[in-house]
């Protein structure tokens, strides 16, 4: 220690007890040291602590906390001591006062923990080139620095995520009167700005109208009427979803699909809308030819309904369908719930598929789950999510259930009928407020998703019987669909047969066909199985038939029996178009000809056509000839 200098000491004696007067009163945490030179002191140098400095640290006395310097030094962590020194020895080098004591730190109190402290202090010097005595304080920022540092961790996080995001995040401040003015203050991530090819803000300055007069002249209009009726519909009803192309910095057009959410005020005014922007020009051909391909659908099905009227027994298509298409085009393009009902296997998930893929919220999630496989334990949680530690084995920090992610999407609800009677409480309340609680869960999450329902069971039954509930059978029921079973609609069977046939003769690269006694037994068997049934044994028949030719022998006992014994009545059986029935029946001919005779030449002999007749007629037929070239020369 050093040499004390005794009149210096005696006014540091003094100072001391004035410093722990002050304390008490100010109640603050305060420590001093008298100072012999310029350097750090070391650590046996003699302080003053305060009690009230002890006390924040944990301790009660100076048993427990020295009054000495290395009581302090040697509780600071390991990784900020050496700078906590240092900014405290060149404080005190520091003649002129320039140079202040202002540093964080964490320091470990008495019951082992590290906290945040900050501490701040000024020297009293005897001269001015001579310090005298240095006066500190402490004070606890503990909780402060943790939200400081927990800020900082989501900032970097947000950035990280946002770089690695292939979405561009936006954001802007909603005036209310005047939401689409040009002017309005937004904020454009960079991954926004980069994906138009822009870097700096003034090439892409923070105003609606950097975006908006982007936008491609045929796409314009409709983009910012999407935009204002999400803005103005203060129900929050309306979703903002929407594909579009804008103008890259280097003049080229490309699709992005864009959506977005906005926070509200009580009454539902637009305080905040955030959204993100996707780049899906390699996306968008083949969403066009899924669409068309859709379209299409419809459109066979509606001209094949007009070919109904002159012979009822001859129809091509059991009216029931022609409705339903109908109302698959009507029902996409409103929000109410949905119940499609029909026995397993008719088709209930593809006309969902139809309903979201017509809608609006076609470009956001379609989530499916089935309410009868899951275990009556497990269904909440997968529907509602849970909070972290709602219950044992909860994973931590909480899960999303289907409903969440499923926001501004479709929700189908497969087999409704098994929801157990314990949660059709809450689906009610979802169904009519589209909100909920998660498992475990104090705050109410709202969800802005189309429900739609399916079931092969007669709920109506079921809600007389106490099974379902008739409050929420009732609200399910606002729209529905019914499809009727394969067996109400015979019509449907050949052309449904063909187009099956069609599809695993691609896959399996072969080409068999269905004679025409097989279609009878077909269109006579009862499928209890519909569809699912009928795609099935067509995909069994494509793979297992020994001869490119179905015929009646690769037919089960079971099916053949179904037809009844000397039926040689033609009109219950079904007529397809004289162009199909004619194609199909050359295209028989022709591989039961090659069959025999082995060769495309020596069938043009024999049957007296061209040979370039033969390979014409079975290239457009889609036979392969070269199988059978085993005798051509």
């Amino acid at each position: 220690m050093e040499k004390r200098n005794e009149p210096i000491f005696e006014v540091l004696q003094k100072t001391a007890i004035g410093i722990n007067s002050l304390g008490k009163v100010i109640n603050g945490s305060l420590w001093s040291f008298a100072v012999y030179t310029d350097k750090m002191p070391g650590h046996d140098h003699p302080v003053t602590w305060t009690g009230s400095f002890r006390k924040m640290l944990g301790f009660s006395g100076e048993t427990e906390f020295p009054n000495f310097l290395i009581s302090w030094t040697s509780r600071i962590h390991p990784a900020d001591r050496d700078r906590v020194l240092q900014a405290l020895t060149l404080h005190l080098a520091d003649y002129s006062g320039g140079t202040c004591f202002d540093v964080e730190y964490r320091f470990r109190i008495h019951s082992g923990d590290y906290l945040w402290f900050r501490s701040t202090g000024a020297t009293v010097r005897e001269r001015a080139d001579k310090p005298a005595t240095f006066i500190g304080t402490l004070l606890n920022i503990h909780a402060q620095k943790a939200l400081e540092l927990e800020m900082e961790f989501l900032l970097t996080r947000f950035a990280l995520i946002s770089f690695a995001l292939t979405e561009g995040p936006w954001d802007m401040k909603v005036v209310y009167d005047d939401p689409l003015n040009p002017q309005n203050e937004f904020w454009w991530s960079p991954q926004f700005r980069y994906a138009l090819g822009f870097k700096e803000e003034d090439e892409f300055p923070a105003v609606l109208g950097s975006w908006s007069d982007r936008l491609h002249p045929e796409d314009r209009e409709r983009t910012l009427q999407a935009f204002s009726r999400h803005l103005t519909d203060n129900t929050g009803e309306t979703p903002y979803s929407i594909d579009y192309r804008l103008r890259l910095r280097n003049g080229e057009y490309r699709w992005f699909h864009a959506r977005g959410t906005t926070v509200r005020d009580e009454q539902g005014r637009p305080l905040r809308v955030a959204g993100t922007i996707r780049d899906i020009e390699h996306e968008k051909p083949k969403n066009l030819e899924i669409q068309a391909r859709l379209n299409r659908y419809c459109e066979i099905i509606n001209t094949l309904a007009k070919k109904q009227g002159s012979d009822p027994e001859r129809t091509f298509i059991g009216p029931e369908m022609a409705d339903l298409v109908k109302n698959i085009e009507k029902y996409a393009k409103v929000e109410a719930p949905l119940l499609i009902t029909g026995e397993s296997g008719v088709g209930k998930e593809v006309v969902a598929d139809l309903i979201h893929n017509f809608s609006d919220r076609k470009s956001a999630p379609f989530l499916k789950i089935n309410c009868g496989a899951i275990p009556e334990a497990l269904l909440e949680s997968e529907l509602f999510g849970y909070e972290d530690g709602a219950f044992t084995g909860a994973r931590r920090g909480g899960k999303m259930g289907f409903f969440e992610l499923a926001d501004h999407g479709t929700v189908l609800l497969d087999e409704i009928g098994d929801l157990p009677l314990a949660l059709q409480v809450k689906m009610l309340r979802f169904v009519q407020n589209k909100d909920f609680f998660r498992i475990g869960g104090k705050r109410l999450i709202k969800v802005n998703a189309r429900i739609i329902a399916a079931t092969n069971r007669k709920l109506e039954v079921m809600v007389a019987n106490n099974e379902f509930r008739a409050d929420l059978y009732y609200r399910l029921h606002v729209l529905t669909i019914h499809i009727p079973a394969l067996r109400q609609r015979p019509g449907d069977i050949v052309p449904l047969s063909l187009y099956f046939l069609k599809k695993y003769n691609e896959k399996y690269h072969v080409n068999k066909a269905l004679s025409p006694e097989a279609l009878r037994v077909f269109t006579a068997y009862n499928w209890p199985g519909n569809i699912r049934e009928l795609e099935n044994f067509i995909e069994r028949l494509v793979v297992t038939a020994d001869k490119d030719l179905i015929d009646v022998e690769s037919m089960p006992e079971l099916m053949k029996k179904s037809l009844p014994a000397g039926e040689e009545k033609t009109d219950s059986i079904v007529i397809p178009p004289y162009k199909e029935a004619k194609e199909q029946f050359e295209r028989e001919y022709l591989l039961r000809a090659i069959d025999s005779f082995g060769s495309a030449r020596k069938v043009a002999e024999k049957i007296k056509v061209d040979h370039s007749t033969i390979v014409k007629k079975a290239a457009k037929l889609g036979i392969k000839l070269q199988q059978w070239q085993k005798v051509d020369n």
